[in-house]
């Protein structure tokens, strides 16, 4: 584990690149105000329908795992089931699908701000500006929340089972993933007006969305069916490349089986190499290619559950959820060489990644 050894003032900062489409991770960070601003925030869903969820925090310079940081800062439990967390401006968004609400916590010592209520099994939070935010709802709709009362001030409809979103510009794509069912449409919503734009038919349930640093917005369709359960009526999986002006299609990727389901998507720290999940491991797709690689860039013989890519470090996650009843874990790659570089034990089920990337203070 690398650590910082210096009386000086060293500073730590990730090369990021603007341009029109701004990714929902992709939020400024705050120079460091408390304990939890400078390691990776793991959420855990924790078990289903019964028990609570939880955020696990690791401090990178250290080595060193904390559990149940919300609990120990709060005195009470998350709720069952943490669905994703993100951060903006110097504060803490846990979307908690079953208990119906959203967790407002400071960034720095996650003691609570506010808890957004009465949203029907929320699943992820993007910011939109400074006053207003968006939050993805199984109610088939996308709730507005004000960033200063916490409230909902409207709801814009969309398709079913509404998951991740992007902004690209003043426009925000929401993928509809079908919930319980399927489905196969991105609703675009005009991020001024609160209004939806267009409805784009893409393939059977869309499960990543990203934006490339060509502006360029990018789809992972996995397919009907789920990976080790083949049936009659299964679809492949297509990778697309959608123009956010027109909503064209300007790649279609298919993948070469209905057996065997792509699963979600995310980027490099340079935005020009894509990475997704297979039954056989990670792959990597660089985004100026016309055609899939045939092997995987890490080969995994367990399951992987979420994956994501430390923009502090390089380093690519990857968790497996055991058996979703004991304590998962993190395991960390190099993204260059493929190798492993530790394993992390985290909470039950750990499902998303939050990566702080702050200016770091060495004493």
């Amino acid at each position: 584990m690398k650590k910082i050894q210096s009386v000086a003032v060293i500073v730590l900062t990730s090369l990021f690149f603007y341009y029109g489409c701004k990714k929902e991770e992709d939020q400024p960070q705050p120079t460091p105000q408390g304990k939890y601003e400078t390691g990776v925030l793991i959420s855990n869903e924790g078990p289903y329908q019964t028990g609570s969820g939880s955020v696990s925090y690791f401090d990178r310079l250290t080595g060193k795992i904390e559990e149940k940081i919300f609990e120990k800062a709060n005195g009470y439990k998350l709720g069952n089931i943490v669905q994703s967390i993100e951060y903006f401006s110097d504060r803490i968004f846990i979307v908690v699908n079953n208990s119906n609400k959203v967790e407002v916590v400071n960034s720095g010592t996650f003691e609570s701000i506010a808890t957004i209520e009465n949203i029907t099994s929320p699943r992820y939070f993007l910011a939109i500006n400074d006053q207003k935010a968006y939050i993805t709802s199984w109610a088939n709709e996308v709730s507005v929340i004000d960033l200063t009362s916490y409230e909902i001030t409207k709801t814009i409809p969309t398709q079913t089972g509404p998951e991740k979103m992007t902004k690209c510009g003043n426009k925000v794509f929401v993928l509809n993933q079908g919930g319980f069912s399927v489905d196969s449409t991105i609703t675009v919503i005009d991020a001024d007006s609160d209004n939806v734009l267009e409805t784009i038919y893409v393939y059977p349930k869309p499960t990543g969305i990203q934006a490339d640093s060509n502006g360029k917005v990018w789809v992972m369709c996995s397919g009907k069916g789920w990976n080790g359960f083949p049936q009659t009526g299964d679809s492949e999986g297509h990778l697309l490349c959608i123009n956010p002006d027109d909503y064209s299609i300007e790649k279609d990727i298919a993948f070469p089986t209905s057996t065997n389901h792509p699963d979600k998507l995310i980027f490099n720290g340079s935005v020009d190499r894509l990475f997704y999940i297979m039954p056989d491991g990670i792959y990597d797709f660089p985004i100026e290619s016309d055609n899939l690689n045939n092997a995987p860039f890490l080969a995994i013989n367990k399951m992987t559950y979420q994956i994501g890519i430390d923009p502090m470090e390089g380093y690519l996650y990857l968790s497996d959820p055991v058996d979703f009843a004991q304590n998962g874990w993190v395991f960390r790659y190099n993204q260059a060489s493929g190798a492993m570089v530790d394993s992390i034990q985290a909470g039950v089920i750990p499902g998303g990644f939050l990566f702080r990337t702050p200016i770091l203070i060495a004493n």
